[in-house]
């Protein structure tokens, strides 16, 4: 049962997306050609970066600390499952650079909304980021700053040690840093 305006208004927006989703393919990478994608398979450890069905490089990760399971809140050490984009690119970072995921995504905010983490303005403001392909809100209760990073000139560990972030030899960063644009999916799952 709707208890308000909110709801109300939340329910023709997501009407108007599921509208629009269905009447669009996932935009492809800004600026490219040919569609790449970034898989993340964490069961695997793996990233494998894909140009259409063709596997370009295959790249092994480091994850959050408690890897088998999905991000749910801010801290929780989990690196996310779903579909998302790479929403930023930071040249220079503490882990020497920085590819940002879309992580909270439409279904993460669905979740958290449900569970009343969010507020509906929250969950709005992520739906509309998601949309439009931007940065999402990452001061909430689920967190942000997740994206694929380097080591940045630390040893190489053998365990899962991110916060929920997806880490690579800092030579495959400075690799994926130039080769992968803004908008390009990123799929994590199992």
């Amino acid at each position: 049962m709707l208890r308000g305006w909110r709801e109300i208004w939340m329910v023709g927006v997501a009407t108007a997306a599921s509208v629009l989703a269905v009447s669009q393919a996932w935009p492809t990478a800004v600026g490219s050609q040919a569609a790449l994608t970034i898989q993340v398979h964490k069961a695997r450890h793996e990233l494998v970066l894909q140009e259409g069905d063709q596997v370009l490089r295959t790249f092994q990760v480091a994850l959050g600390k408690d890897y088998a399971a999905s991000k749910l809140f801010r801290g929780d050490g989990h690196t996310p499952e779903g579909r998302y984009y790479i929403c930023e690119k930071h040249p220079n970072s503490r882990f020497r650079r920085f590819l940002g995921i879309s992580y909270p995504n439409i279904d993460d905010a669905e979740r958290a909304y449900g569970a009343r983490l969010i507020s509906a303005d929250e969950w709005a403001d992520i739906f509309f980021a998601n949309l439009q392909q931007v940065v999402p809100p990452w001061s909430t209760a689920l967190g942000g700053r997740v994206g694929i990073h380097g080591y940045g000139g630390r040893e190489e560990l053998p365990i899962d040690w991110t916060e929920g972030c997806i880490a690579v030899r800092d030579t495959d960063i400075d690799y994926l840093y130039d080769v992968v644009p803004l908008g390009t999916p990123v799929i994590i799952g199992d």
